[in-house]
């Protein structure tokens, strides 16, 4: 991958490639104090990549938080406050959040509230977090087992996207971010599909080249449309219900990846998506095909439907009481704001938990 610098300067900067984490240190000489967001996986595998890379970076101190989604939360989220007044962090200080998309949202959102808010740059180091979590404005942490119930848009001064970190993941975190990849390549980027090409995620061998346009698509809508009135919407194809999938299982204590829940999302609105746009039968059994053999499907029956359509009640996306989905109109077209009835919801998910034919 190349290198790539927003030249906008009241922009977020994006640096995407080999050596990227080598320009870290333009952006960290007028800041009054520097404080880095960690977790143990982070700290075992990436700071010293981060400090040999950036030697001369002088940090004044480090935030340790356990890793996983169920830490995403208010606690934790006061305890990185309490850290930042304890070591006296100010307006002009700066918070590197070094991690994957928990510790990116959190520690965005942690920064974006601090004093008013002061500067954080992220420095994603799972593909989820490179390909998406990392890019735009959004910030948060969940709240009675709700996903990102509370948040804002809050801009990091920089995301610096290098693979280097990408060594140290688990498969586990690979299949998740491929989750994202495959979405941007359904509702936007044709070209990405054919890339991709009916592959798992454990046979691809260009990975540079297929991180650098996903995370590309990511920034073009971001710059578009940041506060997501619009065309950034297509970002949530599969979200809608993947989302509550995964508060049920975090509610549930059950440990899913984001990836997981949000392929099994991906499937229920491409099944939607037959019904409500022009989506053909043939493109539905493409699609669902090409995400089971890269996920699993997730342990759910009949009896838990009610319980995921309560869920989803509490979606942001609900206005007015109704369903607001972003569907597919075709392989590499979305469209957004499409109102489904609670009854077609339910049959995508009997869809998905039977695993009947598009038909």
């Amino acid at each position: 991958m190349n290198s790539n610098f927003s030249s906008d300067q009241n922009s977020v900067q994006y640096v995407i490639g080999d050596q990227a984490i080598k320009q870290a240190a333009r952006y960290l000489n007028h800041y009054h104090s520097i404080f880095i967001l960690i977790d143990e996986n982070t700290e075992k595998y990436c700071l010293n990549i981060l400090e040999k890379n950036v030697p001369d970076l002088k940090v004044n101190g480090y935030i340790k938080v356990p890793s996983g989604e169920s830490e995403k939360n208010l606690e934790r989220a006061a305890f990185i406050w309490k850290k930042l007044t304890t070591m006296d962090a100010k307006r002009d200080s700066l918070l590197i959040n070094l991690g994957g998309g928990v510790i990116t949202d959190m520690g965005g959102f942690c920064a974006g509230t601090f004093k008013r808010g002061i500067d954080f740059i992220n420095i994603p180091t799972t593909l989820l977090a490179q390909v998406d979590a990392a890019i735009g404005a959004k910030t948060g942490i969940n709240f009675m087992n709700i996903k990102n119930q509370i948040g804002l848009f809050y801009d990091p001064k920089a995301v610096i996207v290098d693979p280097v970190f990408l060594r140290t993941l688990d498969q586990k975190y690979w299949q998740s971010g491929f989750a994202e990849i495959i979405k941007y390549a359904l509702i936007m980027d044709r070209e990405l599909w054919k890339m991709l090409n009916m592959r798992n995620y454990s046979e691809i061998d260009d990975w540079d080249k297929i991180i650098s346009r996903s995370a590309k698509d990511k920034i073009d809508i971001v710059r578009y449309d940041k506060m997501e009135k619009g065309i950034r919407k297509n970002l949530n194809f599969g979200h809608t219900i993947g989302l509550a999938f995964e508060s049920l299982f975090l509610k549930r204590n059950i440990k899913i990846t984001h990836g997981q829940a949000i392929a099994a999302g991906m499937i229920c609105e491409t099944w939607i998506s037959s019904k409500m746009t022009e989506l053909e039968c043939t493109n539905v059994e493409e699609i669902i095909k090409m995400i089971d053999v890269n996920f699993d499907r997730l342990e759910l029956s009949e009896k838990d439907v009610p319980e995921i359509m309560s869920i989803m009640k509490q979606d942001k996306k609900i206005r007015d009481g109704l369903f607001r989905f972003s569907l597919l109109r075709r392989l590499g077209k979305a469209v957004h704001d499409i109102v489904v009835e609670p009854e077609l919801v339910e049959q995508s998910l009997s869809f998905y938990i039977n695993r009947k034919n598009c038909n």
